[in-house]
């Protein structure tokens, strides 16, 4: 097993631990603001719809733990599908220090300057 093989089963690691976190945390702060009807209700929705619900209250925190909620999300899927670590845009390899500091990074560096040019204001 080589040296980069070793630090993408890390970065995997990584993220399927924050996948759960952030599940039992997003699904902590439903229910702690009410947003659905109780701990059942949450065990048996799907993880798609809590994180709708949750970025369409309009609660900030809540929010933004389900817009990670759904990258980490996006990542864990990548990596059963055998695409980790490749560019959603252009499908190139993302550097390695881009994934050491976000193991959810969904584009390459290049894919993100150009996105960031064609899309802030």
């Amino acid at each position: 097993m080589t040296t980069s093989d070793k630090l993408y089963d890390q970065l995997q690691q990584r993220l399927e631990q924050e996948h759960g976190m952030l599940s039992r945390e997003l699904k902590h702060e439903m229910l702690l603001n009410t947003l659905v009807p109780s701990a059942t209700a949450i065990e048996n929705a799907e993880l798609s719809e809590l994180i709708v619900m949750a970025k369409s209250s309009f609660i900030p925190n809540l929010f933004d733990l389900a817009a990670r909620m759904e990258r980490v999300d996006a990542a864990v899927c990548s990596v059963k599908l055998g695409m980790y670590g490749l560019c959603v845009d252009c499908e190139e390899e993302i550097a390695l220090e881009d994934l050491e500091q976000d193991p959810a990074q969904p584009r390459c560096s290049s894919c993100r300057e150009h996105s960031r040019y064609h899309h802030d204001s």
